[in-house]
């Protein structure tokens, strides 16, 4: 077998097409990484919103549009009060009664919610991480999404800030979080003070955390059995971003299918490269193999060239996407932040190790095939 060093020597002559390649090699792995990222958060982002033991009182009418369900207050407040099964800390039941509205500053739009104290029990994965929640007079508390998802400049929503929503001025008092969730784009007002804003007498939807999800089927009944009373419907948490789920997973498939794309415009750019290094070295190889190296051996070592360019190049890519982790996109339901985990990035990494194998797997086969006298005489 040829030695390492003259894969590594060889690579060297060719300074300049190896850094090309590296870059290259380096821009595919980020570009696979960031597509995946962009695709696996996409993916998630309805899944670990739901929770299988939350479910949605929604008004009757509204096909589960928490935006345009209308329940009358009076009813979502005896429905919060009444539904059986709720979980209960500290006294207070873990029923929010709540109003979502699209809110717009200009041609900006935000999701905006009018939530009660009980809220929080519902909506387990919200932590205050920075303020206070909202308890006075016109206060806000916003994801720490909420910026993206309305294009406004950084720090717009600090707290202390000001802002003019829904033709009133409200101070933000604090911010939080939700990981993985479509809440963090959001920004959360008390209910009284939304609904004053907004001259609304109705609400959009009562949200309950229930004992277990065995107790769903109770509280369905319950449902059912007022629901001409109420002009109101039930729907589990899980099932209502079903449907939310549906909508982004084509786009998902198309984040993905351009991750397939790069990849495999990857292993074309290196095979070039590599019939490119083929092409130059002809009658060097005839001489190794009049040395007595096997074809084997030269195709071997071709191999190892296009292998190490896939391994260096990945880990630049790898390091290189690592960069955008913090970078929040925006969606048509909300907004996010890439998905750049440890699997994530591994895959990426093992894209720029099969773009160096299958890249250099064709000219190294090729070589392999060469006759001893072509190889002599410089033909390919």
């Amino acid at each position: 077998m040829l030695p390492f060093a003259y894969a590594l020597r060889n690579l060297w002559r060719r300074r300049g097409r190896t850094v090309v390649t590296l870059l290259g090699v380096a821009v595919i792995t980020t570009l696979v990484v960031l597509m995946g990222g962009f695709a696996s958060a996409l993916g998630s982002k309805a899944r670990e919103t739901a929770s299988p033991d939350v479910i949605v009182i929604t008004g009757s009418a509204s096909e589960h549009d928490l935006v345009r369900s209308v329940i009358a207050r009076t009813a979502a407040e005896i429905v919060a009060a009444k539904l059986p099964g709720v979980v209960e800390r500290g006294g207070l039941r873990a029923a929010s009664p709540e109003i979502h509205i699209a809110t717009r500053k200009g041609n900006r739009i935000g999701m905006m919610r009018g939530v009660q104290p009980a809220a929080f029990l519902v909506h387990e994965k919200v932590a205050v991480v920075e303020g206070r929640e909202p308890t006075g007079f016109r206060e806000l508390l916003a994801g720490r999404l909420a910026e993206t998802r309305m294009d406004l400049p950084e720090g717009a929503l600090d707290v202390g800030k000001t802002i003019e929503l829904e033709g009133v001025m409200w101070t933000v008092v604090g911010r939080f979080a939700a990981p993985g969730t479509v809440l963090e784009a959001e920004i959360w007002g008390r209910l009284d003070d939304i609904v004053e804003a907004t001259a609304r007498t109705d609400l959009s939807c009562v949200m309950a955390r229930l004992e277990s999800a065995a107790a769903v089927d109770d509280a369905r009944l319950w449902i059912f059995r007022n629901a001409t009373a109420f002009e109101v419907s039930a729907i589990t948490q899980t099932e209502l971003f079903k449907s939310l789920q549906n909508a982004l997973d084509p786009i998902a498939g198309l984040a993905w299918l351009m991750a397939l794309l790069v990849f495999i415009g990857g292993v074309f750019a290196c095979a070039n490269t590599m019939f490119a290094a083929v092409l130059a070295r002809t009658r060097e190889m005839g001489a190794l193999r009049a040395l007595g190296y096997g074809p084997f051996a030269i195709g071997w070592s071709l191999l190892t060239e296009s292998l190490l360019l896939g391994v260096v190049g990945g880990l630049i890519g790898f390091w290189a996407a690592g960069l955008f982790g913090e970078v929040p996109l925006k969606f048509p339901m909300g907004a996010f932040y890439l998905d750049l985990s440890p699997s994530v990035r591994v895959g990426g990494l093992a894209a720029a190790l099969a773009v160096g194998f299958l890249g250099g797997l064709v000219p190294a086969v090729r070589a392999l095939r060469m006759p001893l006298t072509d190889a002599l005489g410089g033909k390919l």
